[in-house]
């Protein structure tokens, strides 16, 4: 996509190449401190993964745990879905039909968790690697 930023800086350490035999240059060592783990961009992207992992389950459990109990008591309680409910529709078919609203509504917590956890964080990483790239490209 157009629109994609470049990736982050390695993560690696420098090394020595060792220099070609027909070079005349002796080996430069880059000095790189290494990153801190519990600030700017890295802490930035560890608590990105710690919200987008935490609004997948939350959606996750959301439907299949209607799913799952939905289909327990279809198994373990067929009396109980068979009995009448409201409108003198089958308990078990009205509990299916319900299954659509939830299945919105894991939608619906899915995109306020992005919107109010992961979003933030994914621009502040993003403005992060602006700065970083900035930086890079001023220095000599």
């Amino acid at each position: 996509m157009s629109h994609d930023l470049p990736e982050l800086p390695s993560d690696r350490p420098p090394y020595d190449r060792p220099s070609p035999t027909w070079s005349t240059e002796e080996p430069v060592l880059l000095e790189v401190r290494s990153p801190d783990p519990h600030s700017g961009a890295h802490r930035t992207l560890r608590l990105l993964r710690r919200a987008y992992r935490w609004q997948r389950r939350v959606a996750t459990i959301t439907a299949l745990g209607y799913f799952a109990a939905f289909l327990t008591l279809t198994v373990k309680a067929p009396a109980l879905m068979a009995r009448p409910g409201p409108g003198g529709l089958p308990t078990g078919l009205l509990l299916a039909l319900f299954q659509i609203p939830v299945t919105w509504l894991a939608v619906l917590l899915y995109e306020a968790a992005a919107h109010r956890f992961v979003d933030p964080l994914a621009r502040r990483a993003r403005r992060q690697l602006r700065v970083a790239v900035a930086d890079r490209e001023q220095a000599p």
